[in-house]
């Protein structure tokens, strides 16, 4: 039985995404999702009427994993998988539409990658929106080409799940839109219900998402400069973002004239989403480059083609010397045309190295949970109280729960789901020597909570330190 190419990209992708998984600390919203997996199920509805809604079916699959544990390596594991299913994905739908030689290039090319490794290691849905992404285009393929009703019924469901996923994520419905458009118009109508079909099944979701705007208020409005900074995180130095792009151009080139259909699905889906992204985030910001991984792999796919027979010779001998045999044996037939790919995938893993590094750093990610976690541990004394501004930074921070179960916690009331009043909170703090405040900016969130300003001007209390773990500070209180 011949071993195909297919799996050399899943088990790329299961390598990087396992060196270093536990090495980065978890940060705030890694934290949200270990929280959201484990707290009962009647305080997570509750969680989602107020936030994260968009978010739910996630944490809902992350569960079962937080069963087993909420270390680095039990909760980053399903974001691996998916990596490596998605590479797998890349890697089928580039032999379908072109040849193996140019999927299995592209699939080891998306698994190098430093975004795609990046958010591998992590416990959000990126990954797994990324790798549903893969699965609606293969179904969208298997939809053009049978035509049967049942076909696209399974497209409209990996649509579906995709949006339930991440509502930003239907922006590939764009790009399938013309990749239907330039390649099967008379299943325009179909394609349209499946579509269609989908989107009523995710309005529900969008319609509570839309309640929960704020959630999304920090994303400003894109310039050119966030565009080239999402080309910086794809390739992680410029001078691999210099040689995707030569990759790119040249696939798209060989892809026109070899393999249109790849061409067709690839192109749009690389480009359309980011461009329609950008385009509404200048009205209504929605833009990052997280919520747009799911395009990655249409810019593997594209690379990938670089590598087309028609642009790439198989470096056969012309007249080969009568005393070597012209066919050479099963086990070496064809290897001549993938040195030339090797080589070129190896220069980009090297180009990536530095940035790979640096992603698997301790405090590689914006907030660094783990070593404010075992300072407040070390530093803590019985009886010492904490206060989170703003008062859901509980939430942020809760992953390493050790020095918070100790610490008593005057933001929120024994048994109460609303954090204390100013007056409620004055009166319980009087009972305690010292006060650790766990924060984001101060001067940006103080002025607006309550509690801090009641800490803040309480006469009985001066401010002692204050330290910065990537965004989050701590600030300690004491009496006078």
């Amino acid at each position: 039985m011949r071993l195909r190419g297919d799996v050399v990209p899943p088990v790329v992708a299961v390598a990087v995404g396992f060196w270093g998984v536990t090495v980065p600390s978890f940060w705030r919203d890694e934290s949200v999702s270990a929280m959201a997996a484990v707290m009962p199920l009647r305080d997570l509805w509750r969680l989602l009427g107020a936030i994260d809604a968009v978010h739910a079916l996630y944490y809902l699959l992350l569960r079962p994993f937080a069963a087993i544990g909420t270390n680095e390596l039990v909760l980053r594991l399903p974001s691996v998988v998916a990596t490596a299913l998605a590479a797998y994905g890349v890697a089928v739908v580039g032999r379908r539409l072109a040849s193996e030689r140019a999927g299995v290039v592209a699939g080891v090319v998306y698994a190098l990658m430093p975004i795609v490794s990046r958010y591998a290691q992590e416990t959000r849905s990126y990954a797994l929106v990324t790798a549903v992404a893969v699965l609606a285009t293969w179904t969208l393929l298997n939809a053009l080409e049978d035509r049967r009703w049942s076909r696209f019924a399974f497209y409209a469901a990996s649509l579906a799940l995709l949006g339930w996923l991440h509502l930003f994520a239907l922006l590939i419905v764009l790009a399938h839109g013309v990749t239907v458009l330039a390649w099967r118009r008379r299943e325009l109508l179909r394609w349209g219900a499946a579509v269609a079909g989908a989107m009523a099944v995710v309005a529900p979701l969008a319609l509570v998402a839309s309640r929960e705007r704020e959630q999304v208020l920090w994303l400003q409005r894109p310039g050119p400069a966030d565009l080239l900074d999402f080309a910086h995180q794809a390739g992680g130095t410029w001078w691999a973002v210099g040689l995707l792009g030569v990759l790119v151009v040249a696939g798209t080139v060989c892809a026109f004239r070899e393999a249109r259909p790849l061409a067709l699905v690839a192109l749009p889906w690389a480009f359309l989403p980011v461009l329609a992204s950008f385009a509404i985030s200048q009205v209504e910001p929605i833009y990052h480059p997280r919520y747009l991984l799911f395009c990655v792999p249409a810019v593997a796919l594209l690379a990938g083609a670089a590598f087309l027979p028609a642009f790439l010779p198989s470096f056969r001998p012309s007249s080969p010397p009568s005393s070597r045999p012209a066919v050479l044996p099963a086990a070496l037939r064809g290897w001549r045309s993938w040195v030339v790919p090797v080589v070129v995938v190896g220069l980009l893993a090297a180009l990536t190295v530095p940035a790979q590094i640096l992603l698997r750093q301790p405090d590689a990610r914006p907030d660094d949970l783990r070593t404010l976690s075992s300072t407040l541990s070390a530093e803590i004394r019985p009886g010492d109280a904490v206060l989170f501004v703003p008062f859901r930074y509980r939430l942020f921070v809760g992953v390493y729960g050790s020095p918070y179960r100790v610490l008593d916690d005057l933001t929120y009331a024994p048994g109460r789901a609303k954090p204390r009043s100013r007056s409620q909170f004055r009166m319980v703090a009087g009972e305690f020597q010292r006060v650790w405040m766990v924060s984001a900016v101060p001067k940006k969130y103080c002025p607006t909570d309550v509690r801090c300003q009641a800490l803040i001007k309480d006469s009985r209390f001066r401010r002692t330190t204050q330290r910065r773990f990537g965004r989050i500070f701590v600030t300690l209180y004491t009496r006078r």
